[in-house]
């Protein structure tokens, strides 16, 4: 399982973590400038959240496919999810703050358990044609995604409670 969480670097597993963290909060401060300056209507809104989870998943499988590693597949599809928080910044609430937090990174897991999934199975395919590294097996995916499901469901249950 430590190869699924880390894929086959471990090293490049902990800069991707760090760069989505960093475009995490590149996006809760563009989505703060836009939510001082306008407002979207719920068609706009809607295309916008649409935006927002094809590039979580694109993030996430761009990663998935490239290192394996299923940690950084989640902090990547939690970069669009990010900006849910930019609304408590801009208010001043922040006593909503955990609340959204865990919301917003259990959509983040669930993003980019789909990016890695799709990934996975990109790579499965293409390895039949080109010498590439092993792909997991799919009972291991399998895994993945259970976990994947109880660390996402944990995430909301502690946006609910707090």
């Amino acid at each position: 399982m430590r190869a699924v969480l880390l894929g086959r670097s471990p090293r490049l597993t902990g800069y991707l973590c760090g760069l989505s963290i960093g475009l995490s909060l590149l996006v809760i401060g563009l989505e703060a400038g836009r939510v001082s300056l306008t407002d979207l209507s719920t068609t706009q809104y809607r295309l916008y959240v649409a935006i927002g989870v094809f590039t979580g998943v694109l993030f996430s499988f761009v990663v998935g496919y490239l290192n394996g590693g299923l940690l950084a597949s989640w902090t990547m599809g939690s970069i669009p999810a990010a900006g849910r928080l930019a609304d408590l910044f801009v208010s001043g609430s922040l006593s909503t703050l955990p609340t959204t937090l865990c919301s917003s990174l259990g959509i983040g897991v669930f993003l980019g358990t789909l990016g890695y999934v799709i990934a996975i199975e990109k790579h499965r395919s293409d390895a039949r044609s080109a010498t590439l590294p092993p792909v997991i097996s799919r009972g291991d995916l399998l895994r993945a995604v259970g976990l994947s499901t109880v660390v996402a469901g944990v995430l909301f249950g502690l946006g609910l409670l707090l």
